[in-house]
């Protein structure tokens, strides 16, 4: 296009022209008075346009979703001439009622504006009846000049796939022919790229080092800023919107707030917002989420785009039911119906042809055989088998030899492809590694979203064995399931974190979080239910008796301990205390810890060394760590067993006492526990003329310091370890007995082998 010849003048392009037209325009070194008009806007500009208020008139009048409404009005546009067909009587009626209501906004100088100009129309020889129908009109007072810059259809080659992955891969092979020819990467276009083939290209594409820019198909409609939205909407529309405000934290927030903005800003017609709601929810699930553009790729275009000369196009997935992008016979106004309002059928539209174009498409998909596409044509098409290069991804190359030896080994095909990759690569056949292939650090860090919470749990898992924590806390392959087990655990802990008042009614409470639990009980667990309860009543009865022989009055239930390893990485440790009995003695606190126990307490502390069995030691370091408490001195620190299989009472209120830790300073553990000569409170606690019983578990403050450390080096040292991404295979044997695998659900994805294990003694 010649863009002198564009001053002065009214250019009237196709929509999705307009940015190469604009690139052209901006490239010319001369400053031209042009005025460009995509077809969109000369059909508004010409006819009507409407808003918001428009579409939710239509809706509620005649009771049809958004969508559907928007698609009554914009059929409005080809309503010009009486008809018999009972659609069109009933777009005539919208429309008259619509314009009755002053819904339609008409711009009646827009005609006047452009009497007497120069109009240039640039590639639109083939548009719908429709448009041709306005330029016919427009040549009665203007000067109209046609410019189809569109080349005669020449003999293009159309490539046969067998399946997709072979039409992308030769595609692939394709692009990097063109760019070791010189071509500019932003020079190669794909064209009518289903969402189907997305990982596909992505896959192949990789393996060839090509970058692309796929489009999103991922809406905000997802995100936790329209989830907030969604949450408080309400009539006072400012009022949402100040909340969600508040919850921006970045970048990609603040540009979802503002795309949030302009929808609701489209609807100030209404006083009420609730009104509005469904109609608001519905714009805002169709917004994609915006990918951040590459410098250098290969793009994504439309086939009807307006395409530079430059361009390297290649169509693919060109299939019968896929192509041609003719508009088909299921729009709102049948092909009959258009007929008899002289607008275009779907017939009329055809794919137009550019100067460096190719065509793929493949003859099967995953339910069977498919065709190639009716626009397929003799004369301007020839077909070729497709013939792939393997010289441009050794990646893809290895992969291609293992398929292939595949096939050999199944049924026996020996192939050209199979010879010729056999020569280059001599690769292990029937063999596996299972070593774990290492992922960079920063695309896990952008995968866990910056974020990463530690728990006992989740550090005592990494320490059995990396991958496994990998599958659980990072993959998340694990699949969480009530058992009677569990629900019975979280019974007893809701229950004891809230007994101890006066006024608790026990049998209402326990009956409620029965009903309220979400797993079914079966007669079986019913029975047991009775059971385990009158154990509950017996727990608590013992605990209230044993608080006689303590100074701590204070109390702490199912209290939640946050502590910040790395702010910058944004690295936390959680973890929650079942309770905390504490006491403050002239300017220091005198604090235990207990936790419940539903199965058997492991009291082992020598493990932390490796950061195994460190449930003890991490609560003293979260106490050691608690802001609420003053000058803390640590009392003790103990697990209590709940549920026993003693039958004789005297027996479980014995097996009822706590289980671990003692400070061995007389004056606090005096505090923690008054009988500790003959305790009633701790297992094993005694004294005797040479001091404490031997048995007795007892330890000093250094101790109990020294033991908070070492917990604390672990949880640093496993968050740097999860963070580096290391996540080996390397599940501990500890004195024999391997750990690592115990209980572990994902035995048959890690292949673990004997060389794995890691032994400690």
């Amino acid at each position: 296009m010649n863009i002198e010849k564009l001053n002065n003048k009214i250019l009237i392009i196709k929509d999705k022209s307009k940015k190469s037209i604009l690139k052209k325009i901006n490239e010319h070194n001369k400053l031209i008075n042009v005025k460009i008009i995509t077809l969109s806007e000369l059909k508004k500009k010409y006819f009507f346009d409407y808003t918001k208020e428009t579409i939710y008139y239509v809706s509620k009048k005649y009771n049809v979703v958004p969508d559907v409404a928007k698609i009554y009005i914009e059929n409005l546009y080809y309503i010009n001439k009486d008809s018999k067909y009972e659609k069109v009587l009933k777009l005539q009626e919208i429309k008259q009622d619509l314009e009755k209501n002053r819904l339609l906004k008409s711009n009646k100088l827009f005609k006047e504006f452009l009497k007497n100009k120069d109009i240039v129309l640039y590639n639109l020889k083939y548009v719908d009846k429709f448009y041709l129908n306005i330029f016919e009109e427009l040549k009665e007072n203007n000067n109209v000049i046609s410019i189809d810059e569109e080349s005669e259809s020449k003999i293009k080659t159309l490539y046969c796939a067998k399946n997709m992955e072979e039409e992308v891969t030769f595609i692939a092979s394709y692009i990097c022919k063109l760019i070791n020819e010189g071509i500019n990467i932003n020079n190669i276009k794909l064209a009518n790229v289903k969402e189907g083939y997305h990982y596909t290209i992505n896959k192949v594409f990789k393996m060839f080092n090509i970058p692309v820019e796929l489009p999103s198909n991922t809406t905000i409609d997802g995100t936790a800023l329209v989830k907030i939205f969604k949450d408080n909407y309400n009539s006072n529309i400012e009022e949402t919107l100040n909340i969600v405000k508040e919850n921006i934290k970045n970048e990609k927030d603040e540009e979802i707030y503002k795309q949030i903005v302009n929808i609701v800003n489209e609807y100030t017609f209404i006083d009420d917002f609730n009104k509005v709601k469904e109609f608001i929810l519905n714009d805002i699930s169709k917004i994609k989420i915006k990918k951040n553009k590459l410098k250098n790729a290969v793009r994504i275009i439309d086939i009807e785009n307006d395409l530079l000369t430059d361009d390297y196009v290649i169509i693919m997935n060109f299939n019968e039911g896929v192509i041609p992008t003719n508009h088909k016979n299921e729009d709102y106004l049948n092909d009959e119906i258009k007929e008899s309002l002289n607008q275009s059928t779907s017939s009329d539209l055809n794919l137009k042809d550019t100067e460096n174009l190719i065509l793929t498409y493949r003859n099967h998909d995953e339910k069977g055989e498919i065709f190639v596409s009716g626009a397929y044509q003799e004369d301007l098409i020839k077909k070729e088998e497709i013939n792939i290069e393997y010289k441009y991804s050794n990646e893809y190359n290895k992969i291609k030899l293992v398929s292939l030896k595949d096939e050999f080994n199944k049924f026996g095909t020996i192939t050209d492809d199979l010879i010729l990759l056999n020569t280059k690569y001599k690769e292990e056949y029937l063999s596996y590694n299972n070593k774990f292939k290492n992922i960079k650090s920063e695309k896990l860090r952008e995968f866990i979203n910056e974020k990463l919470t530690l728990s006992y749990t989740s550090v005592n898992e990494y320490y059995q064995c990396a991958f496994r924590y990998y599958l659980s806390y990072i993959l998340r392959v694990n699949k969480y399931e009530d058992t009677f087990e569990i629900t019975i655990g979280n019974i007893f802990h809701k229950i004891l974190s809230e007994c101890f008042d006066d006024e608790y009614d026990f049998e209402e409470n326990f009956k409620k979080c029965v009903n309220e639990s979400k797993y079914e009980f079966t007669i079986s667990d019913r029975f047991f239910l009775t059971k385990v309860k009158q154990d509950l009543q017996l727990l608590i009865e013992t605990i209230k008796n044993q608080m006689n022989y303590t100074q701590l009055t204070k109390s702490m239930y199912e209290k939640e301990i946050i502590i910040n390893i790395n702010e910058r990485l944004g690295i936390r440790f959680k973890g929650i205390i079942d309770k905390i009995l504490y006491e403050e003695f002239d300017g220091y606190t005198v604090a235990c810890i207990i936790d419940y126990k539903t199965g058997n307490p492991n009291l082992n502390i020598k493990n932390v060394e490796y950061g195994l069995d460190m449930q003890l030691p991490v609560y003293v370091y979260l106490l050691k760590n608690f802001n609420e408490l003053k000058n803390v001195r640590v009392g003790g620190f103990y697990l209590q067993k709940v549920l026993h299989s003693e039958t004789n009472q005297e027996e479980k209120i014995k097996a009822m006492r706590l289980q671990g830790y003692s400070n061995n300073d007389l004056n606090i553990l005096e505090k923690v526990d008054s009988s500790y000569n003959d305790s009633k409170m701790i297992r094993s606690m005694k004294t005797t003329s040479n001091g404490f019983y031997q048995h007795a578990k007892v330890i000093s403050d250094e101790e109990i310091d020294e033991l908070s450390q070492k917990a604390e080096t672990k949880i640093k040292e496993a968050s740097k370890k999860v963070i580096e991404a290391s996540f080996d295979i390397n599940p501990k044997e500890l004195n024999g007995k391997n750990i690592g695998c115990t209980y572990c659900k994902y035995k048959d994805i890690c292949y673990m082998t004997y060389k794995d294990i890691q032994k400690i003694n």
